[in-house]
C-alpha cells in the first residue's frame, strides 16, 4: 500500500536534490530516507529516481509522480498555513523563473533588493528563455511576456511590453527605409526563433486590420540580444521589445521604422499554479516586481 507520507518525502527529496539534506531537515538518517523511497517504488512497482554518487535524476515515472505529488504537498502546506498563520510570515523559499531581457533590465536588481528587505526568505532565481512547466518542474512563480492560454495557471499582469521595428541608420541609408510593412519582403530581416520555431511572420495593424506579414532573412537565433547586436552591426531589420533597445534608440544607434503599424504589445505576467494559493511572501514578491517594472514604464511602452 502506498503511504502518503512517503510521497511527500519523495517530493522533498526531489526539491532538495539530496537524500542527506532531507534527512538533516527531518532529523532522520540517510538510510531511513532511502528505505522509504525504496518502499514507495516497490509499492508503485516503478523506479522513480536514478541514483548516482553526485546527484539524483528523475525517471519518466518519477517526473509524472512529482508533478502531481507536488500539488498535493502544496495543498497540505496551504491548509497548514491557514491554521498556523505561517502564510502571514515572511519566511520560506520561492523558486522563480524569468526571461533574460526582463531580468537584466529590472528584475535582477529587484530580486536582490527583495532578499535584503526580507532576510528570512530564500529566493531561487532561474534566468532563461525556456518555456518551463511550472508544476512539473517545481516552480512557485514565473515571469512571462506572452499570451496566457493555460487554464491551470493564475496570472497577474505586471506591465505591457511594446515591440518596435528598428534598424541601424547605416543599414537604412544603404537599403532604404520601408514605408509600409509589405515592403519588408524586400529587406533582410533578423528572425527570432523561439522553442525551435522561427517567427517567419511579423504582426502589424494595417487600416485597423491585424495582418501577419511574411519576412525573410538569413540570420536566425533564439536570443533577442543577438538580434539586437546584429541590427547594430547593420545586418538587417529587427522586431524587438522596446525595453531591450531603449538605450540604443536614445543614442541613435538604432532607429524605429514603420511607426503607427506596430501590432505587437504583449502583457508581462506573474504566473503561479492555480492550486497554489499565494502566501504572504509570494504576494509581496509579485508586488515588488510590479513596482520595479512600473518605474521603467518608458522602457516598455
Amino acid at each position: 500500500m502506498v503511504k502518503a507520507d512517503d510521497i511527500i518525502l519523495f517530493v522533498q527529496v526531489v526539491d532538495e536534490g539530496s537524500f542527506s539534506r532531507v534527512a538533516d531537515k527531518l532529523n532522520l538518517t540517510n538510510s531511513v530516507v532511502s528505505k522509504r523511497i525504496g518502499r514507495l517504488e516497490a509499492s508503485l512497482n516503478v523506479q522513480l529516481l536514478y541514483r548516482t554518487t553526485r546527484k539524483l535524476n528523475l525517471t519518466d515515472a518519477g517526473r509524472t509522480l512529482y508533478g502531481k505529488a507536488r500539488l498535493a504537498k502544496l495543498a497540505i502546506q496551504d491548509a497548514n498555513d491557514a491554521i498556523t498563520g505561517y502564510a502571514d510570515e515572511m519566511r520560506g523559499t520561492i523558486k522563480v523563473t524569468m526571461p533574460a531581457v526582463t531580468a537584466n533590465l529590472v528584475l535582477n536588481q529587484a530580486s536582490a533588493e527583495f532578499c535584503k528587505e526580507y532576510p528570512n526568505v530564500n529566493l531561487e532565481l532561474y534566468i532563461n528563455n525556456r518555456f518551463v512547466d511550472l508544476i512539473e518542474e517545481g516552480y512557485d512563480l514565473a515571469i512571462r511576456t506572452a499570451f496566457l492560454d493555460d487554464s491551470s495557471l493564475i496570472a497577474r499582469r505586471l506591465i505591457d511590453s511594446q515591440w518596435v521595428v528598428c534598424a541601424s541608420p547605416k543599414y537604412l541609408r544603404a537599403h532604404g527605409e520601408p514605408k509600409h510593412p509589405d515592403k519588408l519582403q524586400e529587406h533582410h530581416c533578423l528572425i527570432y526563433k523561439f522553442e525551435s520555431a522561427g517567427n517567419q511572420h511579423w504582426p502589424f495593424k494595417i487600416d485597423e486590420i491585424e495582418r501577419n506579414i511574411p519576412i525573410y532573412g538569413r540570420f536566425q537565433t533564439n536570443n533577442l540580444t543577438a538580434i539586437k547586436q546584429a541590427a547594430i552591426a547593420d545586418l538587417g531589420i529587427a522586431f524587438l521589445p522596446k525595453a531591450l533597445v531603449y538605450d540604443e534608440l536614445k543614442q541613435s544607434r538604432l532607429v524605429t521604422i514603420l511607426e503607427g503599424f506596430e501590432g505587437k504589445r504583449m502583457g508581462m505576467y506573474a504566473i503561479y499554479p492555480k492550486s497554489r494559493q499565494p502566501d504572504q511572501k509570494l504576494k509581496h514578491l509579485v508586488d515588488h516586481y510590479r513596482e520595479a517594472l512600473q518605474t521603467k514604464q518608458a522602457y516598455y511602452y
